[in-house]
């Protein structure tokens, strides 16, 4: 069904220009889990204006299996230009050492937004590794 719309949003300007003036803002959260054609749905729809608000981590992108496309999330700003990115750092739910951890996993991404996590709630806790053999023995250790 998105398929049909974006192709008749693609093949005719007064359609697409219409809606896109109809719909002047667009909004959409949890963009790094948006496919291919989503992102060319929000193209069309923005195709008058570019007011697109993205929200979105590219860190936990976690529905590959259902076609979401990391690429979305980090070629926004090259699709929109105008884009201005602005980084929330500060974790409410997390003790540091946890997002310590979470810190050094994201630097060692290949492509990334810049960033640095941290937060004012204090603990000691620190995260453990553990190495299951399985994921029954992980499952048992978890529960």
């Amino acid at each position: 069904m998105l398929e049909r719309f974006v192709e008749l949003l693609a093949a005719h300007e007064n359609i697409r220009r219409r809606i896109s003036e109809t719909y002047r803002y667009i909004m959409i959260d949890e963009y790094q889990d948006t496919n291919l054609i989503q992102a060319e749905l929000v193209r069309g729809l923005a195709a008058t204006h570019n007011n697109v608000m993205a929200v979105g981590d590219e860190a936990p992108s976690i529905y590959p299996f259902r076609g979401a496309n990391f690429r979305n999330i980090m070629d926004f700003p090259t699709i929109f230009p105008d884009a201005r990115i602005i980084k929330l750092e500060e974790n409410y739910r997390s003790l540091q050492g946890i997002l310590d951890v979470a810190n050094e996993v994201i630097s060692r991404a290949e492509e990334k937004y810049t960033k640095i996590l941290f937060t004012e709630r204090r603990g000691e806790f620190r995260p453990l590794l553990v190495r299951a053999q399985d994921e029954h023995m992980q499952s048992r250790f978890v529960a």
